[in-house]
């Protein structure tokens, strides 16, 4: 039982859908799979398997994949979370943010957990920690320039005119060229949306939703809805 448990009632719902957790996993997997043969592709960390042919293969295919998974999560998202992942959410998750930034390095308090759930209305009254708002649109945006600077690396003639774009900024980061200048916003890119797996990972271990994802149920506080 966690301290969550032994301080508020709590009742057990479900959290996310069946087809929520398949885009999650979905994603997740490809995901890997992708980073996986992206540095195979890049020469990086000694990664030598597959071949360099299976490897661009399965990398480009699955770009594909992964980015319609996005956009099938995405959709999902408006259908049915939209309330609390709308852009409109961004000053209070901005704000719950700071506060938590300054209780972490001891300037102030650890802001309450503002999760829970009205059972007479059987309705969420906040299903986030608001931090989540933020990172769906990172995802969103960093998988968005990945799929583009990534496809544009393979069918150079059909993005002939970005890359002709690049060209005149190449020059501003020492670059030979535009094609040059793509890869490395690919990699870049590449690297903060693996910081960002990792600190998504760490996140939904502390606030105890790792659970929920698997199994779609979580214990959620009861507390009486605010609307």
């Amino acid at each position: 039982m966690t301290h969550h448990d032994k301080e508020y009632e709590t009742i057990e719902v479900e959290r996310h859908s069946a087809l929520y957790r398949f885009y999650h996993w979905a994603i997740v997997s490809t995901g890997l799979i992708i980073g996986w043969t992206g540095w195979r592709l890049g020469g990086l960390y000694g990664v030598s398997f597959p071949d360099m042919e299976t490897a661009l293969n399965i990398h480009l295919y699955l770009g594909f994949v992964f980015g319609a998974l996005w956009v099938l999560l995405f959709i999902y998202v408006v259908q049915h979370e939209w309330e609390w992942f709308s852009p409109r959410r961004f000053p209070y998750a901005i704000k719950f943010f700071i506060q938590e930034a300054l209780a972490w390095t001891g300037i102030g308090p650890h802001i309450e957990d503002p999760r829970g759930y009205d059972p007479e209305k059987r309705e969420y009254v906040e299903k986030l920690i608001p931090t989540e708002v933020m990172v769906l649109w990172m995802y969103l945006l960093m998988a968005a320039i990945m799929g583009i600077t990534g496809f544009a690396l393979y069918y150079t003639d059909i993005f002939a005119p970005l890359i002709k774009f690049a060209d005149g900024f190449a020059p501003i980061f020492g670059l030979p060229d535009g094609y040059t200048l793509i890869r490395a916003i690919h990699r870049l890119v590449m690297y903060f949306f693996l910081m960002t797996m990792l600190i998504h990972a760490y996140a939904v271990i502390i606030f105890d939703v790792l659970g929920s994802m698997i199994t779609g149920k979580r214990k959620e506080r009861v507390v009486r809805s605010r609307k």
